[in-house]
């Protein structure tokens, strides 16, 4: 009996673990946020409400007559009838309310640093609060399914995900087993055994001040699961975050980058 409970045991484990792994479709890559463009649509708008009539009457009247027994139970009733009406109507014209909706498209050239293969993509802004924003210069981590692509960055203090729609795409017909993290002065190369968020966090650091690297340095280490955010002297100053560093991953990605 205890080998049939084993391969009970291992075949839950297949249909249960299985499907998470199957289900996720998305590619998972790291991003360079190139030329970029916005468009601020206006979509009027009005409607118009019917005008109205309302009439109201009032009367009175007065009715005066005389009657005569005739005999065998018959009696003529002969009168007048008196009435004043007087009646009333209140209108209400036709009435018109116009307004204007904005809408924002936002749209950027970005290029896959694994493999330099370039996207246009776009999303709409329909509201003030929508996620969907203009893209500034900047690596950025991303996630491809379809013609969907997912960009996740800093929005203030916050990271958020901006789902976009691929309109164009250009394979670089480089093969994508080589990753190149570039910086202002010099290019790592790296195998595919980094992931996009070790990719994502080492080109950042590579590409920001001295002073926020010996920020990250110091805060990662005290918080190697937290999250730097940067560039630095904007936070102390209040002004809102462009991009958070990931400590776990930059740490991965210092070892092997050594």
């Amino acid at each position: 009996m205890r080998p049939i409970t084993v391969v009970i045991v291992f075949s839950l484990c297949i249909a249960l673990c299985y499907p998470t792994a199957a289900n996720d479709k998305k590619k998972h890559l790291v991003v360079a946020a190139g030329k970029a463009a916005q468009q601020v649509n206006n979509h009027p708008w009005s409607y118009t409400t019917p005008g109205q009539a309302n009439t109201n009457c009032t009367g009175s009247g007065t009715v005066n007559g005389t009657a005569t027994d005739i005999g065998y139970g018959t009696t003529n009733i002969n009168g007048t009838v008196n009435t004043n009406t007087d009646c009333n109507t209140t209108y209400t014209p036709p009435r018109t309310t116009s307004g204007n909706r904005i809408t924002v498209d936002n749209a950027a050239w970005v290029t896959d640093v694994a493999t330099g293969d370039q996207y246009l993509i776009q999303c709409t802004a329909n509201w003030v609060a929508s996620k969907c924003s203009y893209l500034n210069d900047g690596n950025y981590k991303a996630d491809l399914e379809g013609n969907n692509m997912w960009i996740t960055g800093m929005k203030g203090m916050k990271e958020m995900t901006a789902k976009y729609h691929v309109l164009r795409f250009i394979p670089s017909g480089r093969p994508p087993g080589v990753a190149t993290v570039a910086s202002t002065t010099n290019s790592v190369q790296t195998s595919t055994a980094w992931t996009a968020d070790e990719t994502y966090a080492w080109q950042m650091y590579r590409s920001i001040s001295a002073e926020d690297k010996d920020y990250v340095q110091v805060f990662c280490a005290a918080n190697p699961k937290g999250a730097a955010l940067l560039p630095r002297s904007k936070v102390v100053a209040g002004q809102g975050a462009e991009h958070a560093l990931d400590c776990a991953s930059w740490i991965t990605a210092k070892s092997k980058s050594q």
